[in-house]
């Protein structure tokens, strides 16, 4: 077997950084985007660009924190491959080289099993808590092309099909051409939801946009905006990321009364078409409940789970792994520190 290595990327991988992820092993998805390593400095995150050399070369995208007693890195969705065993080993040998680095959380983007996760933890690695909205999804295959529709639930076809014959229009955006007014509507949309309390963590307007315009930067985001009636005011929206070979929905929003049902269904059955079009694999709906609280009404993404279950079944991917590299320090700040020092300086835990 091949022996497996970490690396940092050159600046010419770094350049062609979204064309590389796509040939990684799951083909490269939004998480590990050229576009999400100035997305996240706006949370104090630095860019680690890695490359794992073995039997198959992954391109990672890692994000380095500060904290009181070190510093940390952070792999979304990553890496990847067979062989984690000799990852994990090579994570672990290059983690240790790096000044004052006290662990490394991996998440390698395969579907989770009993197997998968003993192996893991087999390698040391110890398990954290899911950090993903993307651990828990529902995924598409778009290589069916306009067959997919048909394993939609049968109600949720009728009612793209209804929405269709009632005239609702899709409006198609590239995020290259959105206006600072087209980003402003969309979060209006996305304030909407749940009663006008939002999605749960929304964020402020500043992040959607960095989000949108870095995706726009290296022309793989698109918003569409759909319309019940002949206004200019939009009744849903979506943005759908394209790194990588699986498209992303990721942000979403529409207001509760309708004229047309089914507008926002047909939203992404228009975003899959396209996105297949596109030549992408793929398509991730990003983030339901876990599988066994997907009937629980009181959780706090029930809704929305509920409607993307009527696109296809819930699939889980591996829960996040911390590779630990220096176990007093890490032992010393998690157990102590940490709560301390979240208290005085809020800021992304990924080390949680």
């Amino acid at each position: 077997m091949t022996a497996t290595s970490v690396r940092f990327a050159t600046d010419d991988e770094i350049a062609r950084w979204d064309e590389l992820i796509e040939t990684n092993p799951d083909g490269g998805i939004m998480t590990g985007a050229r576009a999400m390593a100035a997305i996240k400095r706006y949370d104090r995150l630095e860019p680690r660009f890695l490359v794992v050399e073995g039997a198959e070369t992954v391109y990672a995208l890692a994000h380095e924190g500060t904290v009181w007693l070190g510093r940390y890195w952070y792999v979304p969705l990553g890496p990847t491959c067979d062989d984690l065993e000799g990852m994990v080993a090579a994570i672990r040998a290059f983690g240790l080289a790096q000044e004052g680095l006290l662990a490394i959380k991996v998440e390698p983007h395969l579907l989770r099993s009993p197997e998968l996760v003993a192996r893991m933890e087999a390698t040391g690695a110890v398990r954290s808590r899911d950090m993903q909205l993307l651990t828990h999804t529902v995924v598409l295959d778009l290589t069916r092309g306009d067959d997919l529709i048909m394993d939609f639930q049968k109600k949720l076809r009728s009612s793209i099909r209804g929405a269709e014959n009632k005239g609702y229009r899709v409006e198609r955006i590239e995020a290259a051409d959105a206006t600072e007014a087209d980003m402003v509507r969309f979060y209006e949309l996305l304030k909407t939801i749940n009663g006008g309390k939002g999605v749960a963590a929304m964020r402020e307007y500043a992040y959607y946009r960095l989000f949108w315009t870095e995706f726009a930067k290296t022309g793989n985001g698109r918003f569409y905006f759909g319309y019940d009636d002949d206004s200019a005011d939009a009744q849903a929206a979506i943005f759908v990321t394209l790194a990588g070979r699986t498209a992303v929905y990721k942000d979403g929003g529409s207001r509760p009364v309708r004229s047309i049902a089914g507008g926002a269904a047909l939203l992404l059955w228009r975003a899959m078409q396209d996105a297949a079009a596109d030549g992408k694999a793929a398509f991730d709906l990003c983030g339901t409940p876990r599988p066994e609280l997907m009937d629980d009404t009181t959780h706090w993404y029930h809704g929305v789970g509920q409607f993307k279950k009527k696109f296809g079944p819930v699939v889980s991917y591996l829960p996040s792994f911390d590779i630990v590299l220096r176990p007093v320090r890490h032992r010393l700040w998690e157990r102590l520190v940490r709560r301390i020092e979240w208290r005085l300086k809020p800021g992304t835990d990924a080390l949680r």
